[in-house]
C-alpha cells in the first residue's frame, strides 16, 4: 500500500536562501532529519541526474541515509527528487516548492508520493518526520 504526505510552512527568509539550503551541502547539514538526528555526511550533485545524499545518526546511534536523485531544478521555484529513505528502499517522489509569501518571506510546499507502508514508515511517522525537518530548516532560515 501507497501513501503520500503534503506539508505547507511560511519561512521569513527570501525563497533564494530557502531554495539554497535544500542544495548547499554546509547548511543540509545543519538541518536535514527529524529531531534527535545528527547529519554525519551530506553531498549534492547540483545538477539534473545528480545524486542528494544525506548520511545520519539517530539519538541511538543507528545510521540512516537518505538517497536522492535530482529529476528537476527550477531554481528558486522547484526541486523534485527521486527519494529514497535507505538505499534499498522503493523509490518515492519528493517536491518541494518555492513561492512568495507576505513581508519577503517564502511559502514552501513539500509534497512527498509513492510511499511504500513498511516497518515504522506510515503517514504518521512520515508527517511527523518531515514536520520536525522543516522546523529545523525553518529555524535555520529565519536567523
Amino acid at each position: 500500500m501507497q501513501f503520500a504526505v503534503a506539508l505547507d510552512r511560511v519561512i521569513a527568509a527570501p525563497r533564494s536562501k530557502v531554495y539554497r539550503a535544500w542544495l548547499d551541502p554546509a547548511l543540509l547539514a545543519r538541518w536535514m532529519g527529524p529531531d534527535d538526528f545528527t547529519v554525519t555526511v551530506a553531498t549534492v550533485d547540483e545538477r539534473v541526474g545528480g545524486v542528494h545524499q544525506v548520511e545520519m545518526l539517530d539519538s541511538e546511534g543507528r545510521h540512516h541515509t537518505f538517497v536522492s536523485v535530482i529529476e528537476e531544478l527550477v531554481p528558486d521555484e522547484r526541486i523534485v527528487f527521486t527519494f529514497k529513505f535507505d538505499p534499498a528502499a522503493h523509490e518515492t517522489r519528493l517536491t518541494i516548492m518555492f513561492s512568495d509569501a507576505e513581508d519577503g518571506a517564502t511559502a514552501l510546499r513539500l509534497e512527498h508520493e509513492r510511499i511504500t507502508v513498511e516497518g515504522t514508515l506510515d503517514t504518521e511517522s512520515v508527517n511527523v518526520g518531515w514536520g520536525q525537518t522543516l522546523a529545523k530548516l525553518q529555524a535555520l532560515c529565519e536567523n
